[in-house]
């Protein structure tokens, strides 16, 4: 029974060891996927952001209403989708939903 816990134990070392570089280069991966992830849900909440500033204002200077609820709409959606495909991403990496 020693034997085989001392067996396991050095093989649990080895399985540590070869599996550094990969847990490494695997979380480089989710911080890179977090820092585009950033940038491009900044960007898109920007242009949400302006989307539906735009869709308000069409409401307001009495255009059509159509118009206005489609940037209102695509402005939500610019904002959202981008952003959460950066959270399942992650979500991904770290390995929470199979």
């Amino acid at each position: 029974m020693v034997v085989l816990y001392g067996i396991g134990m050095i093989i649990r070392f080895i399985l540590k060891v070869a599996l550094l570089p990969v847990q490494a280069a695997l979380t480089l991966l989710l911080f890179a996927l977090c820092y585009v992830g950033g940038l491009v849900t900044y960007a898109s909440e920007l242009l949400g952001t302006f989307l539906i500033f735009c869709g308000i204002c069409t409401f307001w200077m009495k255009g059509p209403a159509t118009m206005g609820w489609q940037g209102i709409i695509a402005g939500i959606l610019f904002a959202i989708i981008p952003q959460a495909l950066t959270l399942w991403g992650a979500e991904r990496v770290i390995g929470g939903s199979q």
